[in-house]
């Protein structure tokens, strides 16, 4: 004869499911999570080790709740009772009247009105369940006889989970993106724009997992963190020469270069090795090894336990952002454009802004994700500088290769018309004169 029964009603639910029905809703992320960080701590003021057998309604989202219910009190089973999602308070205390002997403590999960008005009618008490809410009723005499409210506890407040949920589906998103990316690339490497997307992906992923830094698990992000970069850096020089193959290609066809110019065929074919390089290099165990390791941990943010506990709202990423974006503020206005590797890491800098800015902008806010258009405007303008000392010095390093000697008049041409392109923008750079402003 059940002694205690235990009152459930099931967690945050989605508004609507995608076939429309109502027994199909489920519960949200942040959901599942406030109930399955709350739950082991609600469900121990039942006692140590208590045998607790579970029913739910068949809707969705109460079969969710019963699964935390149920590993909270380390049951083996759920039992599904119709009774319960159809609200018949007859059916289901007859059901109840015949439930398991053995079963002392009894673990319902369902809906309101239905669970307001049983603990009303076994109890005598009116009180209003929300959601995620659990009430313990004892029943010394089985439930043909009155019994009494043990214990309320009111359903945990999603809301410091609705934030971690979106960021959790945003780097499930991108990891997702970037393992289609990197098909697409594995399956034809000498396609140019596949390889830029790869990259993107790389990059996009790295700059949220990075941000992310402070609240994920350290093993985790720095593990995801190496992989990327390592990935990116492989990739690099093979990008770098596409990039130099567009400013060849528009010389020739502008005519600064000469018609029947060899440049461009030496540049393909300087494309082909590095490209030989970087399939052999894809085909090593230890970057097969380090593409395996962020298919495992990506599309799952490891959290701190501390989070874990707690939770994160959307301020707590706002304040971090705010932070990041005012370091990157201060680095900006202090930066040598003249100097090409502070330019490389500040457009990188910006472009990781510009990426967590859009990624998280249902996190941060409007205002904020605004500053995703901001940032990718001085990317942009630190690309193209950046990019025209990048070519100026792959042009000077070619001249000096072997592969290169019957072009190396050509590879002059290069060098001095991207000079020139970078004193242009640094003469007539926005960015320059804000800089200069600021000075």
């Amino acid at each position: 004869m059940v002694k205690t029964l235990v009152l459930v009603r099931h967690g945050k639910t989605e508004d609507a499911s995608p076939t429309g029905d109502d027994i199909d809703r489920k519960l949200t992320s942040a959901g599942i999570r406030a109930l399955e960080v709350a739950y082991p701590r609600t469900f121990a003021l039942l006692g140590e080790d208590p045998e607790v057998a579970v029913w739910c309604s068949p809707a969705v989202r109460a079969l969710q709740t019963a699964g935390v219910v149920a590993e909270a009190v380390d049951s083996c089973g759920i039992d599904v009772r119709q009774s319960l999602y159809d609200q018949d308070l007859d059916a289901f205390l007859s059901e109840l009247a015949k439930a398991d002997p053995d079963a002392d403590t009894l673990a319902v999960v369902g809906h309101v009105p239905f669970m307001d008005a049983l603990l009303k009618h076994l109890t005598g008490v009116d009180l209003k369940f929300n959601k995620g809410g659990v009430a313990a009723i004892s029943l010394p005499d089985g439930p043909a006889a009155a019994g009494s409210l043990l214990w309320y506890v009111a359903g945990p407040d999603a809301v410091s989970w609705d934030a971690m949920a979106e960021v959790d589906d945003q780097v499930e998103l991108m990891s997702a993106e970037l393992a289609d990316a990197c098909d697409a690339f594995l399956a034809d490497p000498a396609d140019v724009e596949a390889l830029r997307v790869f990259r993107i992906c790389l990059r996009r992923l790295r700059s949220l997992i990075q941000f992310l830094s402070p609240w994920q698990s350290k093993k985790q992000c720095h593990r995801t963190s190496d992989d990327l970069r390592a990935l990116l850096d492989a990739t690099s020089p093979l990008r770098e020469i596409d990039i130099l193959s567009d400013v060849v290609d528009a010389l020739v066809e502008s005519g600064e270069l000469g018609e029947n110019c060899l440049l461009p065929v030496a540049c393909a074919k300087e494309r082909q090795l590095e490209l030989e390089g970087v399939i052999a290099l894809m085909r090593k165990r230890h970057v097969k090894r380090r593409l395996h390791n962020i298919a495992d941990d990506c599309p799952s943010i490891k959290w701190k336990s501390r989070v874990l506990a707690s939770g994160l709202n959307a301020e707590d990423f706002q304040k971090h952002f705010d932070e990041e974006l005012a370091g990157l503020d201060d680095a900006l206005f202090g930066l040598d454009l003249r100097d090409p590797e502070a330019v490389h890491l500040a457009r990188r800098d910006a472009k990781e802004m510009h990426f967590v800015a859009r990624a998280l902008a249902g996190v941060i806010g409007d205002d904020r994700a605004k500053t995703s258009e901001y940032m990718d405007n001085i990317q942009g303008e630190l690309g193209a500088l950046g990019d025209a000392y990048r070519n100026e010095r792959l042009a000077n390093e070619y001249s000096l290769s072997p592969r290169f000697r019957g072009v190396r008049a050509d590879l002059g041409v290069v060098a001095r018309d991207q000079a020139e392109v970078a004193s242009a923008i640094l003469a007539g750079s926005t960015f320059a004169s804000r800089m200069r402003a600021a000075d």
